[in-house]
């Protein structure tokens, strides 16, 4: 990466870090503990959530996390670091150990999130002197560029001037990927924010809900009703009614992949690892394996494809790819598989083709799957997990409007998210590069696919922040 100078070479610098969440918090936690020279740190939050953000400030022990602890180190030069935590909290018995069984089990995401934001106030304590962070309880609704210098201006009209920002932004919510007929706004029994778990509070127990997608979101909606002993039924719909697999104990496996002749097309590459597999099969391993062995060349492997062919993935593969790549804790899919069994919980494979909005009950028309069959679904609740809103030129967020109507920022090719350089700076309408504005994480998903899991963005951290002080490796 270039020395940015304005933030390198400056004795007294100052940085924006938009969203609290892992990817904010732990840049913010390599910023303080790597910088030498002082450093102020501006950390903005709309939801006051320092440390843990939306998806570990939780607090339903059902929720589990999808990943392992042994994976879950918030530091990737010390890959033990969440398990010794663990292993000093008294939640966490059984899984602070060295065993290798210990190392393998889910532990709830509220304990994760405590995780992060203890990890977050010792660097505060341990660089105090050199470094400290201004929490913002605030939205970032605009943000400007003028030559090296960066303005942020909050909801409350609190304006903020720093050396260099970073958008963390993380997921935002779902949208409805067709003309439904109806305002969100104005439909009281639609849930367009499946994290809003205030919303769950006027669900009855006896209720009906639909829920539009079946994947890791409509999991952590179906646990939080039935944490609250939610009794009626319960329908997922998607397009081709597939469900988040468990995760199971996998043997090391090694790379199948030549660095040097990686394949050039999505169907050779689904060609290439369901072959993998078939031997992996014929050794007794499981695909688990296989795919797991992936992981160390997955962005080498997306930045090969073509343009064409990362489109081709996403119409044809992505689908197969999500289930299979990002798994359930094995308690959660047993779970699931039970609410399955007892018929409280339905899967219904098909396309939407129109909602009716009542005042007290949805009614969806959807195409059966491989038919042309109409089908008819009614419910009280409907409640959107279809996926984050990833074409940001859609998105209705005052700093992303700000971001495009300025042209500070633009949509990658893919609408994935925001165009980015390989260093993480925001490119613009025109193809200009902020020198100082960068975004890490879920946003720049068209550049390296693979990032919204903490093993990948706790990379991105740890680059930017060296990036940032100027010790690059």
């Amino acid at each position: 990466m270039s020395t940015v100078r304005s933030l390198s070479e400056k004795p007294h610098r100052s940085i924006a870090i938009v969203g609290a969440g892992f990817t904010g918090t732990m840049l913010a936690v390599r910023l303080i503990e790597l910088t030498d020279a002082p450093l102020r740190i501006f950390l903005f939050d709309r939801e006051s959530a320092f440390g843990n953000g939306a998806a570990y400030s939780t607090s339903n022990a059902r929720h589990l996390l999808n990943v392992r602890v042994e994976n879950m180190s918030a530091y990737e030069a010390d890959p033990g670091h969440f398990v010794r935590w663990l292993g000093a909290r008294k939640e966490g018995r059984g899984a602070g150990d060295a065993s290798d069984r210990s190392r393998q089990t889910f532990v709830s995401r509220a304990l994760y999130g405590d995780y992060l934001c203890e990890t977050f106030e010792a660097a505060r304590r341990e660089a105090a002197s050199r470094a400290s962070v201004v929490e913002v309880n605030a939205e970032v609704a605009d943000l400007s560029v003028e030559g090296e210098r960066i303005e942020l201006t909050a909801a409350n009209g609190a304006r903020y001037e720093v050396d260099g920002a970073v958008l963390c932004l993380g997921n935002f919510p779902p949208a409805l990927r067709f003309d439904a007929g109806f305002s969100p706004r104005d439909a009281r029994r639609y849930v367009s924010n499946p994290w809003s778990t205030e919303t769950y509070d006027r669900i009855g127990p006896d209720d009906s809900v639909v829920i539009l997608g079946t994947g890791l979101s409509m999991v952590d909606v179906v646990q939080e009703l039935r944490s609250r002993n939610h009794r009626g039924a319960i329908t997922a719909v998607s397009r081709r009614g597939l469900l988040p697999v468990s995760h199971r104990a996998t043997a090391p496996y090694p790379s199948f992949l030549d660095a040097n002749r990686l394949p050039s097309t999505a169907r050779k590459a689904v060609r290439v690892v369901r072959r993998e597999i078939a031997r992996a099969a014929q050794r007794g391993l499981d695909w688990r394996s296989v795919i797991d062995a992936l992981r160390p060349q997955t962005q080498s492997l997306w930045r090969t494809l073509p343009h064409e062919e990362r489109r081709r993935f996403l119409r044809h593969v992505r689908p197969y790819w999500e289930v299979h790549r990002h798994r359930l804790a094995p308690a959660v899919a047993e779970e699931v598989s039970a609410l399955l069994r007892s018929g409280q919980l339905t899967v219904v494979t098909g396309r939407v083709t129109g909602i009716d909005a009542g005042d007290d009950a949805f009614v969806l028309d959807l195409r059966l799957k491989g038919t042309d069959d109409l089908f008819t679904l009614s419910g009280a609740w409907l409640i959107n997990c279809s996926g984050p809103q990833l074409a940001y030129d859609q998105i209705r967020d005052p700093l992303i409007r700000s971001l495009l109507e300025r042209g500070v920022a633009r949509p990658d090719p893919l609408r994935l998210g925001v165009d980015v350089t390989d260093d993480y700076r925001l490119i613009g309408e025109t193809g200009a590069v902020a020198p100082s504005l960068f975004t890490i994480g879920p946003p720049i998903r068209g550049k390296l696919w693979e990032t919204t899991a903490v093993p990948d963005i706790r990379k991105q951290c740890e680059a930017l922040a060296r990036h940032i002080v100027g010790k690059e490796r």
